[in-house]
């Protein structure tokens, strides 16, 4: 059960990553929408807490690793948007 986590954040991070890196070289977000990543990051915020509580709980890190590192992303690419908006 703890392999689950871990195969996500790997395709996660995969996903995350070239955004981030285009988003990096070409100072571009005009296509980006602001909206849409706060509202994820606040989603993700909540999933985080969630992922907190089990972990409290169960003592099952699996979940918190993959939101923990999931946010960060999402937090990464909303600072770009916010930073490079025009």
């Amino acid at each position: 059960m703890e392999l689950l986590p871990i195969l996500a954040t790997i395709f996660l991070t995969i996903c995350y990553l070239p955004q981030i890196i285009k988003i990096h070289k070409t100072k571009d977000v005009s296509s980006q929408s602001l909206w849409f990543w706060i509202l994820l990051c606040i989603a993700l915020s909540l999933m985080f807490t969630n992922a907190f509580m089990i972990y409290e709980a169960f003592g099952t890190y699996g979940y918190l690793v993959t939101e923990t590192i999931n946010l960060g992303l999402a937090l990464t690419v909303l600072g770009q948007v916010i930073k490079y908006k025009k």
